[in-house]
């Protein structure tokens, strides 16, 4: 196993038929197993219409099971043979659900699960999950772009990670939700460090925790989160942004908004990760850009006055970079006007996007780093939802040229430090049509990989 991936690959390949009731099916190991060490899985996947499967886990007996991909992603199907290798050390021993998960094209998701398996590596000659996987050195990639890019993930095929690298970016994006009570996320967090570094990409962690649990233990969640944020800086990742939009009350807690809390939360969490591993870049969460709230309040806060506190209450000490975001453009990032929409605002555009973000800090020695950038079009997916309705008219062209515009402004401005494109493999299109965003589309083009590609200096 080399890298984790977590629901469906965006690669599509051309496949034999089996009748439905035998084209989804594991065969070992059975029901009641006793498995240890590497496990191999063997069974058969190979219906219609087949666009990706991978295996994952859950606790046995859980009423609302909490699912984790333990494979490799995979499009090639199998026919009665070996579907992939299970390490069971990452577990802690007991009983398991193992489920095989099939994703077909029409985006229909297929099923089949063993139930229960009971992973006893501690009774075995082997090493046990206490025996932590090796650590992938980092790679060190060399930068052809105007600025440092990445982009951010979810699925991480074979086939992204190639055109990845053939448009040359140099880092990759995860995000990661910190849950108090979940003992296997340092194993997932070490396999998409690794995974990332195998590939030959800096990585960059967006760790963020959970608003309930911050909301009930108010200031003791700090120390808390900081000490998982220095175990993540054990395990080698590039760069770690701090928490993620916590300017608004979906990402902190209502009423208790506010740059100086936000400033707590990241000067112990800081000194955590610098203590572990000073190579580690610290990035500011990046605030969600919004003039909704006509200033800044408890129960939100816009991103300006925000930026303006982070300044005040010192977060420049506690930090490698700022993080910002900018994701509802309509037009090329060259313009400083002319936006459509009314009322106007500066997040709309890109250059008054960096200079809200950037004039707080502009006395201080701290870069800007865009943790996310991209453009929305409905392109092949049909009408985007209604808050959305601002982007229908952007095309997937002006997608692909406006994002190469903009990593060359950026590679233009000392203030930019890094640029992350928003995204490149998601694949939901409902009530937040992620997809759209997306370089890499439902067909598999990615218009933007070339106009990117063709920004290299190599």
């Amino acid at each position: 196993m080399k890298r984790l991936i977590l629901f469906m690959l965006l690669c599509v390949f051309a496949l034999p038929v089996l009748a439905q009731d035998d084209a989804v099916s594991i065969t070992a190991p059975t029901t009641g197993s006793d498995v240890f060490g590497t496990v191999v899985i063997t069974g058969t996947v190979n219906p219609a219409d087949l666009q990706s499967y991978f295996l994952e886990v859950s606790v046995y007996g859980e009423a609302e099971p909490h699912w984790t991909p333990v494979t490799l992603l995979s499009a090639t199907p199998v026919t009665a043979g070996v579907l992939a290798e299970w390490p069971t050390q990452m577990l802690s021993d007991g009983a398991y659900a193992l489920r095989l998960h099939v994703v077909l094209r029409s985006g229909e998701s297929l099923y089949t699960v063993v139930e229960p398996l009971n992973v006893v590596n501690a009774n075995q000659p082997i090493p046990t999950v206490s025996a932590a996987p090796e650590i992938v050195p980092r790679p060190n990639p060399v930068n052809t772009l105007p600025v440092p890019l990445g982009g951010h993930v979810l699925y991480f095929s074979d086939d992204t990670q190639a055109a990845m690298t053939e448009m040359g970016m140099t880092w990759v994006k995860w995000q990661i939700k910190y849950q108090m009570d979940d003992t296997n996320i340092l194993n997932v967090v070490r396999d998409r460090i690794n995974w990332s570094h195998e590939a030959g990409l800096n990585v960059l962690l967006s760790i963020t925790g959970e608003v309930g649990e911050l909301t009930t233990l108010g200031d003791d969640y700090y120390p808390v989160f900081a000490d998982f944020l220095g175990q993540v800086a054990a395990l080698s990742p590039d760069a770690i942004e701090v928490w993620n939009e916590m300017n608004l009350d979906r990402e902190w807690p209502r009423g208790r908004i506010s740059a100086t809390a936000y400033a707590q939360m990241l000067g112990p969490a800081y000194e955590a990760i610098k203590a572990v591993d000073p190579q580690v870049m610290v990035i500011t969460g990046a605030l969600a850009p919004t003039g909704f709230f006509g200033g800044c309040s408890g129960n939100g806060c816009d991103d300006g006055p925000y930026y303006q506190a982070m300044a005040s209450a010192g977060v420049a000490d506690y930090a490698d970079c700022i993080g910002v975001h900018y994701n509802e453009g309509i037009i090329s990032p060259r313009q400083l006007g002319g936006d459509p929409r009314v009322p106007d605002y500066p997040t709309r555009y890109f250059k008054s996007m960096t200079d809200r973000a950037a004039y707080p800090f502009r006395n201080l020695d701290i870069p800007m780093c865009y943790t996310e950038l991209g453009y929305l079009t409905p392109e092949g997916y049909g009408p985007l939802p209604g808050g959305f309705a601002w982007a229908s008219g952007t095309t997937l062209a002006e997608q692909a040229e406006w994002l190469a515009e903009a990593v060359n402004l950026a590679g233009d401005d000392s203030r930019i430090a890094m640029v992350i494109v928003w995204n490149v493999d998601f694949d939901g299109y409902e009530s937040d049509p992620q997809a759209g965003y997306a370089i890499i589309r439902q067909d598999g083009t990615c218009p933007a990989c070339d106009t990117i590609a063709a920004l290299r200096s190599e």
